[in-house]
């Protein structure tokens, strides 16, 4: 199995071809070239499944739970609980994340969300 380091430069690789991507549709679609914006289109949905296979295998490599993961924000080093804290009040917005960050807050919003409700 893949270093978590070889797995998070690989997660880096793909978020910085989906941008580039994502740049070459925007262009399509002023242009309004259907076939190229499927293309395109088709691209960043694999490029998306990707990244969130390589994310689920960290969370299954490391054996803890999404809350738990540590993701970079803004040059700092925190968990997915604190950014969710930081989100709640104010201090960071979901534009400030990285692609693959806001996926793991999206997901530890859920794991939390069913741990409240499991909790009461």
């Amino acid at each position: 199995m893949r270093s978590e380091k070889d797995i998070r430069l690989r997660i880096d690789l793909l978020e910085g071809q989906s941008n580039a991507i994502a740049k070459m549709l925007a262009k399509a679609m002023q242009e309004h070239n259907e076939e190229a914006v499927k293309q395109y289109s088709d691209k960043l949905a694999q490029g998306k499944g990707r990244v969130e296979e390589l994310l689920w295998v960290l969370g299954v490599k490391t054996g803890q739970g999404v809350l738990e993961s540590r993701v970079a924000v803004k040059g700092r080093d925190m968990t997915v609980g604190d950014v969710l804290e930081k989100l709640k009040s104010g201090e960071l917005k979901m534009d400030d994340l990285a692609l693959d960050v806001q996926a793991l807050v999206r997901k530890g919003a859920l794991e939390m969300k069913n741990a409240l409700r499991h909790t009461t």
